[in-house]
């Protein structure tokens, strides 16, 4: 899909010519830093925010989230700001791959299988075994299953209350989370559009800097370095907590066995494009939104 990358960095825009959706967003809410910074950007520009917070099992600690929903409120006492959470445990599991995840996740864990820059790119094996076995690591990424997933909820859940503006805190810094890449966040944006949604990354090229210090200001944090404190616990965390033991197996060792050079991150970023396509496109049909 041919779209503009001045797209993930454009303000809100109507999409539909007759729709009371204008004055509505939602914003894909975790509680954490980036997501409370992306609500605080867009709370000037709507009359009623949508903090969305999406759990299923192995999410846990929702509760974390209500201090950013009090102090985004108290900083913002004329808007509308509604938080929700929302459960796609159901989604998630009739769309994810559980038996080619769960096989390739055993032959790591058994040690059958190893990191690509073993042999790097085939130049020992050959290419097409190194393909097949890239494809199969890739199988393991947790973390864009789930987020398709979250990605098809939230469609449902704006299309049910009419709001066709949607937002995330996504940003340049978690590559292991195939959602957050740009070139797979710019068929996301299509996607949506197709469905009469504007989604958009509002903070996508901020500085966490940027963003730990507008909510200090703001008082919605208490500390200049909010983000740092929360990683390290030595502030209560205002964030839902992601235990998937998949998620942690994929973040910490696959990806990056996956990813090791130039090359492999591109690979990787191709793959993730793809399969973000093929998936939202067969998980659309599957739950009759397109």
């Amino acid at each position: 899909m041919d779209i503009s990358k001045d797209r993930l960095k454009n303000s809100p825009k109507e999409i539909r010519s007759k729709t009371t959706g204008d004055k509505k967003v939602g914003i894909l809410f975790s509680g954490g830093t980036d997501s409370t910074y992306a609500a605080w950007t867009q709370i000037p520009k709507f009359d009623k925010i949508y903090l969305i917070t999406f759990v299923r099992h192995g999410f846990r600690n929702p509760t974390n989230v209500e201090e950013a929903v009090y102090r985004l409120r108290k900083a913002a006492t004329d808007k509308d700001i509604i938080h929700e959470f929302v459960d796609f445990e159901d989604i998630y599991q009739k769309i994810t791959p559980h038996e080619e995840k769960w096989q390739v996740q055993k032959e790591v864990l058994q040690q059958q299988i190893g990191p690509l820059w073993e042999d790097r790119h085939g130049v020992k094996k050959g290419r097409e075994a190194y393909v097949k076995k890239r494809n199969k690591l890739f199988m393991a990424n947790e973390c864009l299953q789930c987020k398709i997933a979250m990605h098809i909820a939230a469609i449902k859940y704006c299309l049910e209350r009419k709001i066709f503006n949607l937002c995330d805190g996504s940003n340049e810094e978690q590559l292991d989370d195939g959602t957050q890449i740009e070139d797979v966040k710019m068929v996301a944006s299509e996607i949506f559009r197709h469905l009469g949604i504007n989604y958009y990354s509002p903070i996508f090229n901020s500085h966490p800097d940027e963003r730990c210090k507008a909510l200090y200001e703001a008082g919605i944090t208490d500390h200049r370095d909010h983000k740092r404190l929360e990683k390290t616990h030595q502030i209560p965390s205002r964030q839902i907590q992601c235990t998937i033991p998949s998620a942690a197996l994929w973040t910490v060792c696959i990806f990056r066995w996956l990813v090791y050079d130039g090359q492999s991150c591109g690979e990787y970023i191709e793959m993730c494009r793809q399969y973000y396509t093929q998936e939202m496109e067969k998980g659309l049909y599957m739950f009759n939104l397109i």
